[in-house]
């Protein structure tokens, strides 16, 4: 038993580690960076130009190789910057020191925990990163039909789709009002509309923002109206929106039996515990015991995806 925690905690500190060079490394690029980018900004005030900082926050990510780099980076945009590679390391290292924990306590064979734990480690950032990115969409939701609205009556008082935006920029609360103001920053050093467009629906992974960058990019080569359009698509994500509160306020009741149902066995198996130890403890000393209780927290963690799964599918 000893072992097993002595092998857990020693590769969550080496993964720590890791981690931790990474992020000094990261530093140290900014260190590097700084005196360049104060020379650019002083060189543009000389100028007497509008000055556009090109200062952007480096994420320890940057320092990643090339391949895994190119993967998380969009991955990491579309939770708007919020969480890091630090963030995805720590989260691995407290499943993998959990998975080393409970397999200790209920003394599993090494290679069973050591397959355990690795599952963990890989799958507690990419639930991280999940979670923090369904958090971002939603949101970005909640405001976007706010700064739609702001487009589509700046659009219709004879401003230029850009202009507009940047109305929008001034209004609206983050995360929106970031992502556009990013967009504005971006076209003011330069860069295309068309890939300012493109880079903003990379990175914010929602749907409806990707049919507004389409409508935008139509009305750019076409030079119809848009205001029409934009405000269709504010009432719809409206609608959209209120749908899913109605999912949501129907499937209550299931969602509450459903909790309920999962917390019966925790409260049972706690009350059986305080009543009669002994009884209890075959659990955990026995080998068998210890059979029984992993199969009974398969079944009812399987129980607890397939109520979820299922009240999910409801609400879509």
């Amino acid at each position: 038993m000893s072992d097993q925690i002595t092998l857990v905690f020693v590769g969550a500190t080496v993964l720590l580690g890791v981690a931790l060079l990474r992020v000094l490394r990261t530093e140290r690029r900014r260190t590097r960076l700084e005196p360049q980018l104060t020379a650019i900004t002083t060189v543009a005030t000389r100028a007497d130009r509008p000055v556009v900082s090109l200062r952007r926050p480096l994420q320890p990510r940057r320092a990643l190789p090339a391949l895994l780099g190119a993967r998380l980076d969009p991955a990491l945009a579309a939770t708007g910057n919020r969480i890091g590679l630090p963030h995805l390391f720590a989260s691995g290292i407290i499943a993998a020191a959990t998975i080393g924990f409970t397999a200790a306590l209920m003394q599993l064979r090494p290679a069973l925990a050591i397959t355990f734990g690795g599952f963990a480690t890989l799958g507690a950032p990419a639930l991280l990163l999940q979670v923090a990115q369904s958090r971002y969409q939603r949101e970005f939701l909640e405001v976007f039909p706010d700064a739609l609205d702001l487009i589509v009556r700046a659009v219709r008082a004879g401003l230029p789709a850009p202009e507009a935006i940047g109305f929008a920029t001034r209004e609206v609360r983050p995360p929106v009002g970031a992502e556009f103001q990013r967009m504005l920053d971006e076209m003011r050093i330069g860069v295309e509309m068309e890939d300012v467009l493109q880079h903003a629906a990379d990175r914010v992974r929602v749907p409806d923002f990707r049919f507004f960058v389409v409508s935008l990019l139509l009305q750019r080569q076409t030079g119809g109206g848009i205001a029409e359009t934009l405000s269709n698509l504010s009432i719809i994500i409206r609608q959209r929106k209120a749908l899913r509160l109605k999912a949501r306020a129907l499937t209550a009741e299931a969602t509450t039996s459903a909790a309920v149902v999962a917390a019966m066995p925790l409260i049972a198996g706690v009350g059986l515990f305080l009543i009669n130890r002994n009884l209890m403890s075959i659990l955990f000393v026995d080998p068998r015991g210890r059979f029984m209780l992993g199969l009974a927290i398969a079944s009812l963690l399987l129980g607890i995806a397939v109520m979820k799964t299922l009240i999910k599918k409801t609400m879509h």
